[in-house]
């Protein structure tokens, strides 16, 4: 696929070694999936339970579904999915155990690529954007603008008395 004009984005799956034993005693799994769409600003994160590469996939379909239905608006038709696991990368390559025939991996993929065309490359992990803070993406990408419509009558103040605290 020729990548010119494609969106650029980003997936991880990681999981972590170390993980807050408050967190783990309720049961909060160490598994992180992420992907990042740069040109938006749009970067996600949950947490969720599997290998790194069940993970990838994980956030490979959450990524299709944003685009195909938060980003619908956009047109976008050509994606290029940058990963930093190479077995992520190369299950693309065929004959892969993740990819294989009559599983819902390859279906959901196959209904996905009815719409769009998608291209899966190899990136490290250090230029890798799902990796990076949340803070060091802007809060509106660049050029775009947010028309701010005024629900009600802002015209009269209404000032609420202050509530002490709840007595236990």
């Amino acid at each position: 696929m020729d990548t010119k004009g494609a969106v650029k984005c980003f997936v991880v799956g990681l999981n972590h070694r170390r993980i807050d034993p408050a967190l783990e005693s309720q049961g909060v799994a160490n598994g992180i999936m992420t992907f990042s769409i740069p040109e938006f600003g749009i970067i996600f994160r949950c947490r969720a339970a599997g290998q790194p590469v069940d993970l990838e996939f994980g956030a490979l379909f959450a990524l299709l579904k944003f685009v195909q239905t938060k980003l619908a608006d956009q047109k976008i038709k050509k994606l290029h999915i940058f990963s930093s696991n190479p077995e992520f990368v190369f299950s693309f390559a065929g004959n892969s155990r993740h990819l294989k025939a009559d599983t819902e991996r390859m279906r959901l993929l196959t209904e996905f690529n009815h719409e769009f065309l998608m291209a899966v490359s190899f990136i490290d992990a250090i230029k890798n954007q799902a990796l990076v803070s949340p803070a060091d993406y802007p809060s509106m990408p660049a050029g775009r603008s947010v028309d701010l419509k005024q629900d009600g009558d802002r015209s009269k103040p209404r000032f609420q008395p202050v509530q002490k605290g709840i007595k236990l």
